[in-house]
């Protein structure tokens, strides 16, 4: 139904405007492409990342969801119980997908409490080359590999532990969803993790790009443990695996 009424406002140059219900919390969303509806209902899959996620977060956390898309989980987490006091900011470097997060951070009356960030993070300050796949919606725009990629557009870079410094703020929890540059977004953070190490950290680790490896070439099991996290949970998801890493002495 919200397909074929999608392509009616478009013939009649009418914005699509959604209620979703999605993993039991209601959800509104602007709708730019048929492949955002898609995404909605595949927020399924995403279910128990989420669950965990739900299950530490605490009143008041300040959460990063990196690699936010048209911002779901953001939403999700910053309207569900426990979220009610918590700031969120969502990274999203692909231009259109930016526009449509920003879109529903409005819609869902969550500008107060959820930040868009129209940036990538990684290992190193300046400019990267982001590998672009599809429309708005599209989940798989990587700077780490441009297997499949339809085009190419440079974005800011920024590594995690500067942007913390430039915006005094520091994450309780973060997500990290990046196609293949987990291990760049984890280097990036160094600093951070050594002095004043986040609890909570949930990732997706993908097969394609650097893989389950840091930019040093140690996996990314080895370089958390070095740090003090241990694996709390992991779940095979398709032909990646998402991931939840609680630091042993701060998320105790």
């Amino acid at each position: 139904m919200n397909l074929f009424r999608f392509y009616l406002n478009k013939l009649t140059g009418k914005p699509s405007v959604f209620d979703f219900k999605l993993l039991g919390q209601k959800v509104t969303l602007g709708i730019a492409a048929p492949r955002e509806i898609r995404r909605a209902r595949e927020i399924e899959i995403e279910s128990e990342l989420v669950q965990h996620m739900r299950a530490v977060l605490r009143e008041g956390d300040t959460i990063f969801d990196i690699g936010a898309n048209i911002g779901l989980i953001s939403i999700l987490l910053a309207n569900g119980e426990k979220g009610g006091q918590s700031q969120v900011h969502a990274f999203e470097p692909e231009p259109r997908n930016f526009r449509q997060l920003s879109n529903n951070i409005g819609l869902n009356d969550l500008s107060a409490r959820v930040h868009p960030h129209q940036l990538a993070l990684g290992a190193s300050e300046g400019q990267v080359e982001l590998h672009i796949r599809g429309c708005e919606g599209e989940g798989r725009h990587s700077i780490a590999t441009s297997k499949g990629a339809t085009g190419a557009i440079s974005v800011e870079l920024s590594t995690l532990a500067s942007f913390c410094a430039r915006e005094n703020v520091t994450p309780n929890i973060i997500k990290i969803d990046v196609e293949g540059a987990e291990g760049q977004v984890l280097a990036g953070m160094d600093g951070l993790l050594q002095d004043s190490p986040p609890a909570d950290i949930f990732l997706e680790v993908h097969p394609k790009g650097d893989g389950d490896l840091m930019p040093d070439g140690s996996t990314i099991q080895d370089w958390m443990l070095a740090r003090g996290y241990e694996l709390a949970w992991s779940n095979v998801r398709g032909s990646g695996e998402h991931r939840h890493y609680r630091h042993a002495a701060v998320g105790a």
